[in-house]
């Protein structure tokens, strides 16, 4: 008996070829009833496999280095309780100076290593710490010696979990005539709803992870909204809606 799943709702090309491909690795995992283990995915690729998983009976389990890691690989079928991340992915770090997220992770694909076999990198101060498949966490730690003009030494972290610190974000509120997707980024990027339209519809706009083109999709409440070199953000709450209409909203805006 196949799967039950429907990837139509899913508009995005990409995204959807990824997620077939998570697919497949469920599928062997439920055909053969073993543990079946899969390539880092982002916070939706996840909410989708985990809606499929359920929807099977498939026990599934997410794993990043920490729990408030955002991209995180999926073990099916597992066969022990707590499982032993160390197993299936491993935290590397090293020290640096003035090294950013696209510099570590341009270096990281100079060495023909997928994005999907890459989780989190997370740079603490000095300190930058990133997850890898096991598979690939020798070959990167023995291969990876320079990022841009800096000589770097990385180590396999002893007790393999990932320090993430707080989010520290900036609280703002403005006024939307409604919640289209236009409206929302045109008050995010303080610009018209014309030139939001045209973000929009470059593909530069991810809800929840997802590029949306369309400009009249409502944004519900607790949405991550990226917007390409403008920054992620929260739509929080709407606190009050004036006479003409218009609605007072809350959001953040991570730093």
């Amino acid at each position: 008996m196949s799967l039950k799943y429907n990837l139509d709702f899913i508009n995005d090309k990409s995204k959807k070829s990824t997620i077939k491909k998570a697919i497949a690795i469920l599928e062997r995992s439920y055909y053969t009833n073993l543990e079946e283990s899969s390539f880092f995915l982002d916070p939706y690729e996840q909410e989708v496999i985990e809606s499929i998983a359920n929807k099977n009976n498939i026990d599934l389990k997410f794993i990043g280095g920490n729990d408030l890691a955002e991209r995180k690989i999926f073990i099916a079928n597992f066969f022990y309780e707590p499982i032993e991340e160390s197993n299936y992915i491993r935290i590397l770090e090293f020290n640096h100076q003035g090294l950013s997220h696209p510099d570590v992770l341009g270096s990281l694909m100079s060495l023909n290593i997928d994005r999907e076999s890459i989780g989190d990198i997370v740079i603490n101060g000095d300190c930058c710490q990133f997850v890898a498949l096991k598979k690939y966490a020798n070959f990167i730690k023995y291969n990876l010696k320079k990022i841009k003009r800096e000589v770097i030494d990385i180590e396999l972290k002893k007790d393999n979990l990932l320090d993430i610190q707080a989010i520290d974000y900036t609280r703002y509120s403005g006024f939307v005539s409604s919640l289209r997707l236009d409206n929302i980024i045109s008050e995010f990027t303080n610009t018209s709803r014309s030139k939001a339209k045209e973000i929009i519809k470059a593909k530069f706009v991810k809800v929840n992870y997802e590029i949306i083109t369309d400009p009249s999709k409502i944004v519900s409440k607790a949405s991550m909204i990226s917007i390409r070199k403008q920054g992620r953000f929260i739509f929080d709450d709407i606190t009050a809606t004036s006479k003409k209409g218009n609605m007072h909203i809350t959001y953040r805006k991570l730093k």
